[in-house]
């Protein structure tokens, strides 16, 4: 009887200890702003983002701004000289806020990501106008989503980390 009692007070920790890891992780990954197709402007005005180290790197046709979420995310936003942002890629213990990175693109991902996939730890989305590949596994996650049209002449998927 004591043993029963204690595995169902070791499993409620257990529990309580896994909701508080999934509620503080989805606080941590909604700090990201980087939204793709929208101007770079607005992630230099979200106040979230006053925890995150953010660095700033050019590369001629292009800039990549790093942030570093508390969580540990790192996220990289690439944006053309036209000042909008072309993709998006992350790596790190938390996937970020794919609504709020994918923006007005979320939508179509979500339909497409829908549908069945024959791997749970990788999925990928492939239009025309959108690909997202993402995969990894618990504490381990990475990807990126960019826009092909929108990718300056002369830099390929593969300078996109």
């Amino acid at each position: 009887m004591a043993y029963k009692a204690f595995m169902r007070l070791h499993m409620e920790r257990r529990l309580g200890w896994l909701s508080g890891t999934l509620i503080l992780g989805a606080l941590w990954s909604s700090l990201a702003c980087a939204t793709l197709g929208e101007p770079e402007t607005s992630i230099t005005a979200e106040p979230q983002l006053s925890r995150a180290s953010i660095k700033q790197s050019s590369y001629g046709t292009y800039r990549v701004h790093e942030m570093q979420l508390p969580s540990g995310t790192l996220i990289r936003e690439y944006v053309g000289n036209d000042g909008n942002v072309f993709a998006v890629s992350w790596n790190g213990p938390f996937i970020p806020n794919l609504r709020q990175t994918l923006g007005a693109y979320f939508d179509e991902y979500a339909a497409e990501a829908g549908t069945p996939h024959g791997n749970r730890k990788h999925l990928e989305v492939r239009q025309p106008d959108l690909v997202v590949v993402s995969g990894g596994h618990m504490r381990a996650h990475h990807g990126i989503a960019y826009l092909p049209q929108k990718i300056p002449s002369g830099v390929s998927v593969g300078d996109l980390q």
